[in-house]
């Protein structure tokens, strides 16, 4: 996966700290980059920034590293695509409840507070220590409804990594999840180590489960400001699971007539913002719109065949109709077109296909 870099934000802190090391202490750069991080895994709604006052830097980090690896397996699965679902949670008291609700939110996830633990799609989470016999692990879990993703981590010179496969259970249409696990090997490892790499599914065991080993060594170690970005890390899973959904499940055009069709304009081809414009031509779309129907988009003409701004805007989209109430089958994005006008630096305003097809 092609990630961008840590916050420019936070790129600004550890440069005003390399600049002023002569006169700032360790402990002043440590207190700085804590805050930094307490604002990162504060919700934006609901949040406790105080539940992070106990942790340093280093426990900060960890925390990060393991809400953004659940929460990446989260995205992936059908039932939860965060452009359909809307999330129910009270509001986090802990420093890992504010994490996951943070990356939850980062995650595009629709999130909606409430008082008590109502909603079908209510999050829950938890925190245990555990004495295994491989030694102490803690082992952290996140719930939506009844889907749960749950796995055990352990703490190695201040670096965390994953001691158990990543288990998933509630639902049995999760498959090909793919996990973010090479954001532990970016710590590097002072002794050479490794961690296994796999998902588990109880409800539905594998007999050919996959399993990896992950070497990590010294040399591995990625300076902080160059590290993926949590919320690039939980993007990337979430236009992954996209584009696959896109190809396991091709329609048969055959099988409809095309009703109408519009066309959006997005202001170049980097933008996300739909515009009041191309809102209102959805609108429009959308009230002829039936149950059996198919609104298909598509938006990525390129000339390698592979856009991933393209996919953004189209995930755009269908978040829209989803917003109409149109259901995830009732929806698709079209796979990438390849053409020969359009470079990879053009950012004129980019177009994106709406039609609405009827069954025959």
């Amino acid at each position: 996966m092609n990630m961008k870099m840590r916050s420019p934000l936070l790129l600004a802190v550890l440069a005003t700290l390399l600049v002023a090391c002569d006169t700032i202490t360790e402990q002043e750069k440590a207190a700085a980059l804590q805050s930094q991080l307490s604002n990162e895994l504060t919700p934006h709604f609901g949040g406790n920034t105080k539940a992070f006052e106990e942790l340093d830097d280093k426990e900060l980090l960890q925390l990060q590293l393991v809400t953004t690896n659940l929460v990446t397996s989260l995205v992936q699965i059908p039932e939860l695509r965060p452009s359909n679902a809307t999330l129910q949670y009270s509001a986090p008291q802990s420093a890992f409840g504010n994490a996951v609700i943070r990356s939850l939110e980062d995650a595009g996830f629709g999130m909606q507070l409430v008082s008590a633990d109502q909603g079908v799609n209510y999050v829950s989470y938890e925190k245990s220590d555990a004495q295994t016999d491989i030694g102490p692990v803690t082992r952290y879990a996140i719930s939506v409804g009844n889907i749960r993703v749950s796995r055990e981590y352990d703490v190695v010179d201040d670096a965390i990594f994953p001691s158990s496969l990543l288990t998933i259970s509630g639902t049995r249409f999760a498959e090909d999840i793919e996990l973010a696990d090479d954001i532990f090997k970016e710590q590097g490892s002072v002794e050479e180590s490794a961690f296994i790499s796999g998902v588990q599914y109880p409800d539905n065991p594998d007999p050919n489960l996959e399993v990896a080993t992950v070497e990590v060594r010294d040399y591995d170690k990625i300076p902080l400001d160059k590290r993926q970005e949590p919320a690039e890390v939980l993007n990337g899973a979430r236009q992954r699971y996209f584009r696959i959904d896109s190809e396991r499940r091709t329609p048969d055009i055959d099988k409809y007539r095309r009703f109408r069709r519009t066309v959006l304009i997005f202001d170049n081809a980097d933008t996300r913002m739909l515009g009041e414009g191309n809102k209102q031509a959805i609108r429009l779309m959308v009230k002829k719109f039936e149950p059996l129907d198919l609104m298909v988009i598509k938006a990525c003409q390129d000339a390698d065949g592979r856009d991933e701004s393209s996919l953004q805007r189209a995930i755009r989209v269908e978040e829209e109709l989803a917003s109409h109430e149109l259901a995830p089958e009732s929806t698709w994005i079209a796979p990438c077109t390849r053409t020969v006008f359009r470079h990879a630096s053009d950012d004129s305003p980019a177009p994106v296909e709406l039609i609405h097809y009827k069954p025959l």
